[in-house]
């Protein structure tokens, strides 16, 4: 216990000179870390003032409820053995359709060109409404480059990837809710992107389903008129009258297989949903003042090595 008594009073005196020293080196390059904080700082508030305010656009759908398949009896047994899918299951969700069509370059292609969305996101006056903080453009202005006609545009990555990264799918796993939404600083483009995507999506999916079901109604309009058997006519007799329900059913609402809870609009000018520009400078200052400590140690751990190898 003596021999303890007697280390910890040393450790404590060791400790404090360790911090006295870690202090001193720190106030020895206070100018350093203050400059460099300064700057940091700076660039961050001129990156927070260049950025524009981004709105997001959307719009809450509720998926209807699938329609039942009618019991095929022998029918849907001998259909299944034969791996043929003879309609009235509950198939792919909504939110899982738009957001393959999302994914899928042809038809976002098509989507793009139809509805001149290049040459809107192209436009030389696309940044004309775009919102600043305190209404001051000039650093935007500055910076931004107008040569956009003049530059060589890829398709894919100048016009699809951007306009892809704006639109965002998801689904709320309890209420089972889907937001479809489009983020991006120019207001009027997000809502008008987004009412034309559901759009047509929404006609792309109906079209593929209808023709789907149509085909089906006609081949088995040729087996009931082929055969005698009373039992299949009336299995197959059921099976078309399910599938034109499908049809009428697919055409109900305004968005497919969903209800629309809230309409798309156009938020407020105060209603931004980034950049935080208080938050980016604060994690600037933070982030840049332990970086300027850690810097400095540094410098003094390289001017150490080389005095003890001197």
């Amino acid at each position: 216990m003596n021999q303890n008594m007697n280390i910890n009073p040393q450790c404590i005196e060791e400790d404090e000179i360790d911090l006295k020293e870690l202090f001193a080196t720190i106030w020895k390059y206070k100018i350093f870390i203050g400059v460099f904080v300064t700057i940091i700082t700076i660039l961050s508030i001129i990156w927070a003032l260049y950025k524009p305010n981004e709105y997001k656009v959307y719009t809450l759908l509720a998926p209807q409820e699938q329609a039942k398949g009618v019991n095929l009896g022998g029918l849907g047994a001998l259909a299944s053995m034969a791996g043929v899918n003879i309609g009235g299951g509950s198939g792919i969700t909504p939110d899982v359709a738009f957001s393959n069509l999302l994914s899928d370059y042809a038809f976002m292609k098509k989507f793009i060109i139809k509805n001149q969305i290049d040459k809107k996101y192209l436009d030389p006056n696309f940044d004309k409404n775009f919102i600043f903080a305190m209404n001051n453009r000039d650093i935007y202005d500055f910076f931004h480059s107008k040569s956009k006609e003049k530059k060589k545009i890829d398709f894919y990555l100048n016009i699809y990837k951007p306009i892809q990264k704006m639109i965002s799918i998801s689904t709320d796993k309890k209420t089972g809710l889907i937001t479809v939404s489009v983020e991006g600083p120019n207001r009027e483009f997000n809502y008008y992107l987004l009412n034309r995507f559901l759009k047509d999506s929404t006609d792309y999916l109906i079209n593929r389903n209808l023709a789907d079901i149509n085909s089906k109604i006609q081949k088995y309009q040729k087996e009931l008129a082929k055969t005698n058997n009373l039992e299949l006519k009336q299995e197959l007799a059921s099976l078309i009258s399910n599938l034109i329900k499908q049809k009428v059913y697919i055409n109900t609402s305004k968005y497919y297989k969903v209800k629309v809870v809230t309409d798309p609009y156009i938020p407020d000018i105060k209603d931004k949903t980034k950049p935080k520009r208080a938050l980016i400078v604060i994690v600037a200052f933070i982030t840049s003042f332990i970086l300027g400590i850690f810097l400095v140690f540094f410098i003094e751990f390289i001017k150490s090595s080389k005095e003890e190898e001197k």
